[in-house]
């Protein structure tokens, strides 16, 4: 029973990537390992942070909501 939990989650995971690549969201624990592979001494954003960053350069910091 343990290993068919483990496929279910990789299913489960391999969804979550496909999903985040046809939208085109950005993979945040990805960019932290390169960020820490490339240059230790800088400090990651926060998850908060990185997807605020990601929003404001798709849509403008000044973006609106319509409703």
């Amino acid at each position: 029973m343990p290993t068919f939990m483990k496929k279910v989650k990789q299913g489960c995971r391999a969804l979550r990537n496909i999903g985040k690549g046809v939208s085109n969201f950005p993979d945040y624990k990805a960019y932290v390992q390169h960020l820490q592979e490339s240059d230790p001494s800088i400090i990651p954003p926060t998850e908060a942070e990185f997807f605020k960053d990601f929003l404001d350069q798709r849509y403008g910091a000044s973006a609106k909501r319509c409703c």
